[in-house]
């Protein structure tokens, strides 16, 4: 038998770590499914001087998205919280399957499993208060996977919009969907990544520790950027080359380096985690 990948063993773990996936998560996805229904209470029962309140679409997507970030993060530690536990993971250390099986068994449910699942059951949720006469104004259903529509909205959320109005077109034509598809699964992936990879380090106050590490990084990164732009003089004057002619290939070329950047930083980072969860996982004392 193959110590490293088993199909029928590969399914048992599927199937364990499945039939634990709701009761173990249902609690946490259920309170940010309602977060958007107690939204839609607030501001139906909202008193009035006679205005409509209005909760756009593209407004709702967006708390969507961050409601599901939050549960991408929370969820290695609810679903795996005991696996390097040195008494309590025990069940997990003797389940019959390898640390491959284990470790791609992980990556699905928290990868996978999770984001599907709130997304189907979060737009399912607006979808149904959409179809009532309140202050939900169209389907965020119809819109989520619009991404060129979110970034429009995106320029005139931010007062760009009117800068870039004449080149907003130029440049979302600029803008592979493909590319933008594949840059936000590698976001997921290595959002779930480092959250996996802090379940399996911490052994308490997991997610919490993870947040700190990233504010900390954060704030290096912004003063280590804040002082370069300030001290090169070469930075600074591209910026103020800019004007009204050059305005949208600069935005173009700005979106490009970002994109081109994140998509680098997701997967270089993506894959050094996931390489030290699975490490983790092999090398768990118990």
């Amino acid at each position: 038998m193959n110590n490293t990948f088993n199909i029928q063993r590969f399914g048992k773990i599927l199937k364990h770590d499945g039939l634990n996936f709701f009761p173990n998560f249902i609690l946490s996805l259920a309170i940010l499914w309602a977060i958007p229904v107690v939204i839609y209470l607030f501001t139906a029962l909202m008193p009035t001087d006679g205005t409509v309140h209005i909760y756009d679409a593209m407004a709702r997507i967006n708390n969507i998205d961050f409601l599901l970030k939050i549960a991408i993060i929370i969820a290695p530690a609810i679903l795996y919280k005991t696996c390097n536990d040195s008494r309590k993971g025990i069940g997990y250390a003797m389940l019959p399957a390898s640390t491959l099986e284990k470790f791609l068994s992980m990556v699905i449910f928290c990868v996978i499993v999770t984001p599907i699942v709130y997304i189907a059951g979060a737009l399912a949720i607006d979808s149904i208060l959409a179809l009532i006469n309140g202050p939900y104004d169209g389907f965020a259903l119809s819109m989520y996977f619009d991404k060129f529509s979110q970034i429009e909205y995106s320029f005139e959320q931010h007062g760009t919009k009117v800068m870039v109005d004449d080149a907003l077109p130029l440049i979302i034509s600029n803008l592979s969907p493909a590319f933008m598809r594949v840059l936000s699964i590698l976001g997921t992936l290595m959002l779930s990544s480092i959250f996996m990879f802090g379940n399996m380090i911490f052994k308490k106050r997991k997610t919490g520790k993870m947040i700190g590490i990233l504010i900390l990084l954060f704030i290096i990164f912004m003063i280590i950027f804040i002082n370069y732009v300030a001290n090169n003089e070469a930075f600074a004057n591209y910026f103020e080359q800019i004007n009204e002619d050059n305005v949208s290939e600069f935005i173009i070329r700005l979106i490009r380096i970002m994109m081109n950047v994140a998509m680098y930083t997701e997967i270089v980072v993506s894959a050094v985690l996931l390489w030290g969860i699975y490490r983790k996982i092999k090398t768990q004392k118990y």
